[in-house]
């Protein structure tokens, strides 16, 4: 169980000063082994500073950061560099190296061979879902997702049991920062690293972390605990804030949506009425129509997902009813607003204990 992680990283009374101003006061905290860890706040909040002095890109005013029970500063920095994965924005790609290149850069410095450092390369590539084909590119020949992926698994190289994420999707389009959300949530259950994730995303932060740090001004901890312990009971009204109104919605990600009927799409009293939803030949949904009018849209429901996707596929939907397929985006069925609402009630009055 998640509760039984040993510590990776633990920050004891660690502070951060640039002359007169604090960018991270009194930092006490123990990230598992193991698991993802997300810093979350708003801009010049310490999150990132916090990340970097983990590697010592920013040094330690005040205070100690032990890495696996080991006081970070006992050996050089560059070494300690070297020891950790990290990922950035914009992924930080030489430009004058190949995308293979690139990810063979920690292992080449810690003297591994050009041959073994290439072959192990091309296999992260695999890894990170990257075509090999790409290998011999440079980085301005790929798109953003794609630098992205090289960023990932360059880090990946350095063969270390941690990995810093320095808000490394922030700058790709939403519909790639949700696959590479997924690529990284697939990783971490193949590889099982201990990750440190920043984002300002609340959204991200949920979605990704099985540990979440709300940073508040001044650099403090305003709270520390599981997606669903923030989201469910806030510590105080800034983290109340941040989390939004909405928060009740976002809670349904940890809600699973296995009893949710699924109505076949050929139901002979088609309660969708004069809606008809538009399929290509391989059976993927391209949108719905009624009358003469075709009408694209709408979130898709994949079986397993949570409520909140379940949810939203039938609010985003033109006809009111979700749309569900299977792994390959073939369509099985469509979901009724009222069978997902009724979910939802079941879901929170189960929560505080209330019916079966």
């Amino acid at each position: 169980m998640e509760s039984e992680n040993a510590t990776a990283i633990e920050f004891v009374d660690v502070s951060k000063r640039y002359d007169a101003v604090t960018a991270v006061e009194n930092l006490n905290l123990e990230i598992p082994d193991g698991l993802i860890t997300v810093f979350v706040g708003p801009s010049g909040c310490g999150k990132t500073t916090s990340l970097r002095m983990i590697n010592r890109m920013v040094e330690p005013s005040e205070g100690r950061i032990l890495i696996q029970g080991r006081d970070h500063r006992e050996e050089p920095a560059f070494q300690l560099r070297r020891s950790m994965g990290y990922v950035m924005q914009q992924s930080g790609l030489m430009p004058h190296r190949t995308v293979a290149d690139n990810i063979a850069t920690v292992p080449r410095l810690n003297g591994v061979s050009a041959r073994t450092s290439r072959h192990n390369a091309l296999e992260l590539m695999d890894t990170v879902g990257l075509d090999r084909g790409l290998s011999k590119r440079y980085p301005a020949q790929l798109s953003g997702g794609q630098a992205q992926r090289v960023g990932v698994a360059r880090a990946l190289a350095a063969d270390s049991p941690i990995l810093l994420m320095d808000e490394p999707f922030s700058a790709v389009d939403p519909v790639v920062r949700a696959d590479l959300q997924r690529e990284l949530v697939r990783l971490h259950e193949t590889l099982k690293r201990t990750i440190v994730f920043v984002t300002h995303d609340i959204d991200e932060a949920v979605t990704l972390g099985h540990r979440v740090a709300v940073f508040g001004t001044g650099g403090k901890i305003e709270q520390f605990g599981s997606p669903e312990e923030i989201l469910r009971q806030p510590a105080n009204d800034f983290v109340a804030s941040f989390v939004g109104h909405d928060r009740g919605t976002r809670r349904l990600t940890f809600a699973a949506s296995d009893d949710l009927p699924i109505h076949p799409l050929d139901s002979p009293d088609r309660p969708w009425g004069e809606w008809e939803l538009v399929l290509d030949d391989a059976g993927h949904p391209r949108g719905w129509r009624i009358a003469d009018r075709h009408v694209p849209g709408g979130s898709l429901f994949t079986r397993g997902q949570s409520l909140r996707e379940a949810l939203d596929s039938v609010l985003s939907s033109p006809s009111g009813w979700g749309v569900a397929v299977d792994d390959d985006g073939v369509a099985l069925g469509v979901l009724s607003s009222d069978d997902v609402m009724d979910a939802t009630t079941r879901e929170r009055l189960s929560r505080y204990g209330v019916g079966s």
